[in-house]
């Protein structure tokens, strides 16, 4: 059966939601520095880029004939007069600044790829806001997509092993070794879950996040027309539903991420707070998580009372760590206030400051906004400030549930980095901008 422009576009991006954790690579560019590689200025090319390319052409081909594309010289995007173009302008201008910053950056290949990152990423807003997808169908691919990576994450918690495939885009780590990310316990060390990802707290941040949108857009559909057979009603929404959640809830669990931890928390705890309808579904759903975090708990209580005390060893590192790159971004902003050091160029330049320092030992500040205006200047951080702020206005506009939700997510931008600094990270989070306020009519705010 031939498919329609509009169903293959759907369904390549059910297929870019669920590759999407999965970061297969050709690498351009692995820089060492003193034998240690230098992970902030590798460059490659990733296998869902390809897709979400492929999803782009798609789009603008379907724009074109349906008219639209005259409507960009008849009626300009950069017309601020008119309110519904005030997002896809704050968008146009930190793409445009951004690839600007490369006529300054001390390394402007990598100013240029994280451009094209941007690039892509907006890219793949411009495009879900025009995709006439299911969200039941949707959900499905998440809940599939969450389950996998925690059902992953379980298993290499309990082995305390994991696996490299340059196929699947995923690297090996060991307790034992220097790097890995572990909790330290007086005796041994225990590796927290990585799931397919470069660090546990991207895990942790993927399944808080998607967890929470598959939740509340789930409630915001329960009032539909039910499955007349009560049976796969039963299995569906019971049986499959529930055991997904579970799965998923336990990767976030072995990721040991406080912040993914906060996040879910805060952000379950706001829908409960203000969807007052749904009180006895997510009754329901806090009760099947507290079984599943009693149970994870009650089995290994020493790594979770270490982690959440934060006076192990590692973790006094950890917070010493952050306070001094807080420092470091801020002589960073004292001496390029107005311009920044170029897109993705941060590392670099806090290298150039402290040569002493293993390259390894150069991370970047944990707070988004200090790494914009570090890397972009006061002018990159009031661009990037005007797409936070006009996503939230489109989310709010469109209902309490999709602007609590880009609430919640916009918590995490204060308290890590790679929603920035990493590829599955920026495409995530302009994916998760364009979900949480879609709307069958969401297109219209950024036809121009």
């Amino acid at each position: 059966m031939k498919l329609s422009l509009n169903k293959t576009i759907e369904y390549i991006f059910y297929l870019l939601i669920f590759l999407l954790p999965w970061q297969t690579i050709f690498i351009l560019r692995e820089p060492f520095i003193g034998r240690n590689k230098w992970e902030y200025g590798m460059i490659g090319l990733y296998g869902i880029d390809a897709l979400i390319l492929f999803l782009l052409v798609l789009s603008l081909i379907k724009y074109i004939k349906n008219g639209n594309f005259k409507s960009i010289f008849n009626n300009s995007i950069l017309n601020l007069k008119n309110p519904k173009h005030f997002l896809p302008s704050a968008f146009c201008l930190l793409l445009f600044w951004s690839f600007l910053s490369i006529v300054w950056s001390s390394d402007k290949t990598l100013a240029f790829y994280f451009s094209l990152k941007l690039f892509l990423a907006i890219g793949l807003f411009w495009s879900v806001a025009r995709i006439n997808f299911n969200w039941k169908k949707l959900i499905f691919v998440l809940l599939l997509a969450g389950a996998l990576q925690g059902a992953l994450a379980v298993g290499q918690f309990l082995t305390q092993q994991d696996f490299s495939s340059a196929l699947l885009g995923t690297s090996r780590h060991i307790a034992s070794v220097g790097g890995s990310s572990v909790i330290e316990l007086p005796k041994e060390r225990w590796l927290r879950a990585y799931g397919s990802f470069s660090h546990p707290n991207i895990l942790g941040g993927y399944l808080a996040i998607i967890l929470l949108l598959i939740i509340a857009k789930k409630q915001e559909s329960a009032g539909e027309q039910q499955e007349t057979n009560l049976l796969r009603n039963y299995i569906t929404n019971y049986g499959l539903l529930v055991t997904g959640y579970a799965i998923t809830f336990s990767g976030l669990i072995v990721s040991f991420s406080r912040s993914a931890w906060i996040i879910f928390a805060f952000g379950f705890i706001l829908l409960f707070i203000f969807q007052k309808e749904k009180k006895i579904a997510l009754t329901k759903l806090a009760i099947v998580f507290g079984i599943v975090g009693f149970v994870w708990m009650s089995a290994f209580s020493p790594l979770f009372f270490s982690r959440a005390k934060g006076q192990a060893r590692l973790e006094q590192k950890s917070f010493s760590d952050r306070s001094e790159y807080v420092l470091q971004s801020k002589e960073i902003i004292k001496e390029n206030f107005w311009l920044g050091v170029g897109a993705g160029n941060y590392t670099s330049a806090v290298f150039e400051k402290n040569p002493h320092k293993q390259i390894w030992q150069i991370q970047p500040v944990h707070n988004i906004f200090l790494l914009v205006w570090s890397e972009l200047g006061i002018v990159g951080l009031i661009l990037f400030l005007g797409v936070l702020f006009f996503s939230a206005q489109t989310a709010f506009r469109l209902g309490w549930t999709s602007g609590l939700l880009l609430s919640t997510f916009y918590f995490l931008l204060f308290i890590d980095h790679w929603l920035w600094t990493s590829h599955f990270g920026i495409i995530f989070f302009f994916l998760i901008l364009s979900l949480v306020a879609k709307k069958e009519n969401y297109s219209n705010m950024l036809n121009t």
